[in-house]
């Protein structure tokens, strides 16, 4: 008789708790659309050490991809054109204030074609490339290509992760 009362006292817990109607922690809804570099390569300074390029040497040519993103919780149903540039001023901030210091990628060493990307009503993503030259690269320093979003046709740009660090540690 006790394991019936035990059993029915646990069928009718479970049954209510199905009652509740909890909100989410975080409502998305709310939140505004944010245009970022995906951290899959090194988003922002949270993710510098992805960011490193590591590469043979004998490699003729390294291509780095740059992965814009739309973060919102819905798609745009516009077309949305991002244009991103080299910013030598971040690495300049970056020596500022840290501990290991970097010179720019001279322009020899890559190539940058392609600035502006366009992510298509609907979609999230485009990828973006920059083409580094291993060979032409002195192995003996420090090497940094600041690249951040310059312009998001008046979407808001990603405080932390609207840059990329590109970098090079001498061996």
């Amino acid at each position: 008789m006790k394991k019936i009362s035990y059993l029915m006292l646990a069928l009718i817990l479970f049954s209510m708790s199905a009652c509740l109607k909890d909100n989410p922690a975080v409502d998305f809804s709310t939140v505004g659309t944010i245009i970022e570099i995906l951290p899959v390569n090194g988003g922002g300074l949270e993710n510098f050490a992805t960011a490193e390029l590591t590469f043979p040497s004998t490699e003729t040519t390294y291509k780095a991809p740059i992965v814009l993103n739309i973060a919102s919780p819905k798609p745009l149903n516009k077309a949305l054109t991002i244009n991103v540039e080299v910013s030598d001023t971040l690495r300049t901030a970056y020596n500022s204030a840290n501990d290991s210091q970097y010179v720019a990628f001279p322009d020899s060493v890559f190539s940058f074609p392609v600035k502006s990307g366009t992510i298509a009503a609907g979609q999230r993503l485009d990828t973006l490339w920059v083409n580094f030259f291993p060979s032409k690269i002195d192995t003996t320093k420090n090497y940094m290509l600041a690249v951040h979003i310059k312009d998001a046709q008046g979407e808001t740009i990603s405080g932390n992760f609207g840059s990329i660090y590109f970098h090079t540690n001498a061996r």
